[in-house]
């Protein structure tokens, strides 16, 4: 399906056939209002790669794909949970790079800007850490490399559960 090769394998064709099948920008405007986003904001007409939000929003989209107080059913959440923790094995960064190894679940972004050819280096997920579960959410921008961009991302997401997981 699109949402299977769109959350695997990151695959840009994909993403855009369901960019056009929810209506684009306006589509994804309505859901974020139904999942409580408040400072998302989908890009211009095909551009959804200029997608603009928070990591607040990240974080509530996570909590709407993981958490029981959701707005999205279990069938659903189940299947976005599941597509989360197949990532293809070359995306295996970001904020799994916080999990003990266990288990984690993530959605990986990335994009080379052409105005500048700087980078912007996105992850967000669930990942455990000593039986205890984390949603993380890392955004990044203005990265001289991808490589870079990654190292940061990482190191946010391994900061951000230090801090929890040592309190």
């Amino acid at each position: 399906t699109y949402a299977t090769a769109m959350i695997t394998n990151s695959d840009n064709a994909s993403a855009s056939a369901l960019w056009d099948i929810i209506g684009q920008a306006d589509g994804l405007d309505a859901a974020n209002k139904r999942f409580g986003l408040t400072g998302t904001s989908g890009g211009d007409g095909a551009l959804w790669g200029l997608t603009q939000t928070t990591a607040a929003d990240q974080l509530t989209l996570l909590q709407q794909v993981f958490g029981d107080d959701s707005a999205l059913g279990e069938a659903s959440r189940t299947y976005l949970q599941g597509l989360m923790g197949e990532i293809a094995a070359d995306q295996h960064w970001g904020v799994s790079a916080a999990a003990d190894g266990t288990r984690w679940a993530l959605k990986n972004g990335w994009l080379a800007r052409s105005s500048t050819g700087l980078w912007d280096i996105n992850s967000i997920g669930r990942v455990t850490v000593d039986g205890d579960e984390y949603l993380v959410a890392t955004l990044s921008n203005g990265n001289t490399t991808k490589a870079k961009g990654i190292s940061l991302v990482e190191a946010a997401a391994k900061a951000a559960v230090a801090a929890f997981s040592a309190a």
